[in-house]
């Protein structure tokens, strides 16, 4: 898995795949399965300061320590935090973690 990633430092107990599931009100079946896909997908497509505060306000940090960590806090923190969850609820991201679409594309394609 990704045993020494920022991700088990700050989440230990959650996985990549039920944050997403999460975030996009799906199951976690229609979430890829490799979390080092999952992992490597969000650390492309989100600045590293922007997938910093995403894992730790996973991980319930408290804003005074989200802020500390990646050096903004106050109204600033709120609208990075607004715009690295935005980025990830992006289509383009969904289509890449999400397995089921990806299957429904696949199938289509080959019908045609």
């Amino acid at each position: 898995m990704l045993e020494n990633s920022l991700w088990l430092r700050y989440n230990p107990t959650k996985t990549i795949r039920e944050v997403l599931a999460r975030i996009y009100e799906c199951s976690a079946v229609e979430i890829g399965d490799d979390e080092r896909e999952l992992y490597a997908s969000l650390k492309r497509h989100l600045t590293k300061k922007e997938f910093r505060m995403v894992m730790m306000n996973e991980a319930g940090l408290s804003p005074e320590e989200i802020g500390a960590e990646v050096g903004i806090s106050g109204d600033e923190l709120k609208k990075a935090q607004y715009k690295a969850y935005r980025k990830i609820r992006q289509e383009k991201i969904r289509r890449e973690v999400q397995v089921s679409m990806l299957k429904e594309e696949t199938f289509d394609d080959k019908s045609e």
